[in-house]
């Protein structure tokens, strides 16, 4: 018996193509990260103050340690879903769940942050569009737009060229600011003006300030998403890591010294504090080529800033909408949430469904228009994420550490036989405090961000257990097409057939070969030929191991069954045939992985006899609203197969002929 072949993924093609180089690279990561200074920089400062450079300056270490650990394990899983993918593989699917859960709501606040910002950076067009009553109402135009561009994906391939343009004006804009206002308002004494060592700010405000500096990094997810269509050489890899690990933090840290000499911190009513966390919060980067002299240098740059800042946010909110749309298609391929909340729309393939309940959650952090509050949101789900996302680069190299690397994290000490990456331990138990301080220092955070991860953990648990009937760390995942509504064509190039050793095989066997023939003619001369994959389920009771040796009369019947079922399928030609006896517990959970592994597109089986137990399902036997042929196997397999079922009913016992009177 031939073990069943595992079916090959086609190759995705590339989003960035080589032909780009390090620097079309360099753009396009930057760009997913380099967006977060247009509304980080005014949160940070507002308890930061003078220490708002060097606070951006410390958050990039821990932004630096987690660049290498995400491109090691992006580059070495090539998975869309970042910390979640990571621990999947390293850890189970309830770990995988905690981490992808935390990335939905950090997608949704970045979302809402970049929509929320983007009337404040178009006042020079008019300043009637910041106000109140009109905010509320451009930011959710704003992400109704964007919901609309990722339903119809034209934000997809091919325009990547013209991304990359607005990527370049976004870094270009960034550098004119920081050379601008080196120009004009160079004042190194102003960032010292009202500092006090931890009393102005002080220590918990230094803590506060530098755990919502991750804010500014928040694109570091999107980032990895990237990995599946990046073909970069390792070398290349390298390079785009250390000059993006180089020139983010420093950037965020010229920007803010920049902003602080504009904007300076003065002594107000309740202490030191600067308009950069107050009047312009939410559109710091405005503010701060406002204060620019002369007044003709300020005003050419609050047009600069706006013509590049209010598309580059609106872009912003584009993809982290795509981002979170694209965590709960995961989310939903691996069984974690509800498949209808994955579902795929079937002409332009995107999880149309996941983008408009993301959108409405979007509008609904937007409404109450507090930056603070989204931005210590933001760092719950964050810190929690990020110290995952280190914890599962450290554990794979433990659990696979043969497995290629791209990239690996350097400075390694030696462990039973693994090494193990010492600056992702470092980071790992930075972001761990990190956690721990906002849950010690941001109320609303705690309280929200704990009630959203609750409300989660409930939600799946109740789903994994109560609707599919699986354990909690179990990996169970379904093919893409389960998630496409209204499959155009019907395809049996892959076929499942369970046989019991019964009469019926040879007509089921038969029924799957005409399917399988039939779709062969079709097909063109060079594809691939149709399969039929027999299978044998040899219930093992509770009682012994699943690879216990079992009773050899069993095996036998089991070997007689394939033999005889593959003799009727290789009938017909080009139709390849294998065939497995699996164990399981139970012959329909026996099926249906079969099924998986397999990645059948169809199940062909005969439909079970009429039990013989009387009193319906209340007796073990079968409730009357099922037809008769419909036992426990045959339900279990219609409802978890990951593909069409095609059932037939055995065929109707002769009449009894009447008694003679």
């Amino acid at each position: 018996m031939t073990e069943p072949e595992q079916p090959r993924k086609p190759p995705l093609p590339p989003l960035l193509q080589r032909g780009l180089g390090v620097p079309g690279l360099f753009v396009a990561v930057y760009s997913a990260v380099g967006a977060s200074i247009y509304f980080a920089l005014g949160v940070v400062a507002e308890r930061g103050l003078g220490l708002t450079p060097l606070i951006f300056l410390a958050a990039g270490l821990l932004f630096v340690l987690t660049t290498l650990s995400y491109a090691e394990g992006a580059g070495m899983l090539r998975e869309r879903g970042g910390s979640s993918s990571f621990a999947r593989h390293a850890f189970n699917e309830l770990i995988a769940f905690v981490a992808g859960w935390a990335i939905l709501i950090d997608y949704l606040i970045v979302a809402a942050l970049a929509a929320i910002s983007v009337p404040h950076y178009l006042q020079p067009v008019s300043a009637d569009i910041a106000s109140s009553g009109w905010q509320v109402g451009v930011a959710a135009a704003v992400i109704v737009a964007a919901c609309l561009l990722n339903v119809f994906n034209v934000t997809g391939r091919g325009r990547e060229r013209q991304l990359a343009v607005l990527a370049l004006a976004d870094i270009v804009l960034q550098l004119a600011v920081v050379a601008v206002g080196v120009l004009v308002v160079f004042h190194p004494d102003r960032l010292t003006a009202e500092l006090d060592l931890f009393t102005d700010p002080n220590a918990t405000d230094i803590v506060y300030a530098a755990v919502i500096a991750m804010l500014a990094y928040a694109g570091i997810e999107a980032a990895a998403d990237l990995a599946p269509d990046i073909d970069a050489k390792p070398r290349e890899l390298k390079r785009i890591v250390s000059i993006g690990a180089i020139a983010v933090p420093f950037g965020y840290a010229a920007m803010a010294t920049i902003a602080l000499m504009a904007v300076p911190v003065i002594a107000g009513p309740s202490g030191p504090e600067t308009a950069l966390g107050n009047e312009f919060v939410e559109a710091p980067i405005l503010g701060v080529v406002s204060a620019y002299e002369p007044a003709w240098v300020a005003d050419g740059m609050r047009w600069a800033v706006a013509i590049v800042a209010a598309p580059v946010l609106f872009w912003a909110t584009t993809t982290s909408l795509l981002g979170v749309s694209r965590h709960i298609y995961t989310l939903a391929i691996n069984r974690q949430i509800p498949s209808w909340l994955g579902k795929l729309n079937r002409r332009h393939a995107t999880p149309h469904v996941a983008i408009a309940i993301s959108g409405l959650i979007a509008i609904g952090l937007v409404v109450p228009a507090n930056v603070r509050m989204l931005a210590g949101l933001y760092a719950f789900g964050a810190t929690l994420a990020i110290t995952i996302a280190h914890l599962s680069v450290v554990r794979l190299r433990v659990t696979e550490p043969d497995r290629p690397r791209p990239f690996r994290v350097p400075w390694s000490v030696p462990w039973r036989g693994a090494q193990l990456p010492v600056p992702a331990m470092a980071a790992a138990l930075v972001s761990g405090l990190a956690f721990l301080s906002v849950l010690g220092y941001h109320d609303t955070a705690r309280w929200v961000g704990g009630g959203w991860m609750l409300f989660g953990l409930v939600f799946y648990v109740v789903y994994r257990k109560v609707f599919e009937g699986t354990s909690l760390t179990k990996r169970v995942s379904v093919t893409e097409k389960a998630l496409t509504k209204q499959v155009p064509e019907v395809a049996y190039r892959n076929i499942l057939v369970p046989i019991f050793g019964t009469k019926l095989d040879d007509d089921i066997v038969a029924t799957a070969g005409r399917l399988a023939a039939a779709e062969q003619e079709q097909a063109a001369a060079d594809a691939d030929p149709t399969r039929l994959d027999l299978i044998y389920v040899i219930e093992v009771p509770l009682t012994e191991a699943l690879d216990a040796e079992l009773d050899p009369q069993t095996e036998r019947v089991a070997a007689r069954a394939l033999r005889r079922a593959s003799d009727v399928g290789e009938e017909y030609a080009d139709v390849r045939v294998t065939a497995e006896a699996v164990r399981a517990r139970e012959v329909g959970a026996g099926i249906v992985d079969a099924a998986r592994r397999s990645g059948a597109e169809a199940i062909v089986m005969g439909a079970e006899p009429p039990t013989k137990i009387k009193g319906g399902a209340t007796l073990g036997g079968i409730g009357a609203a099922k037809p008769a042929e419909i036992g426990a196997a045959t339900e279990y397999v219609l409802k978890k197969a990951p593909c069409r079922v095609l059932l037939t009913a055995p065929p109707e016992a002769p009449p009894e002929p009447a008694a003679a009177d």
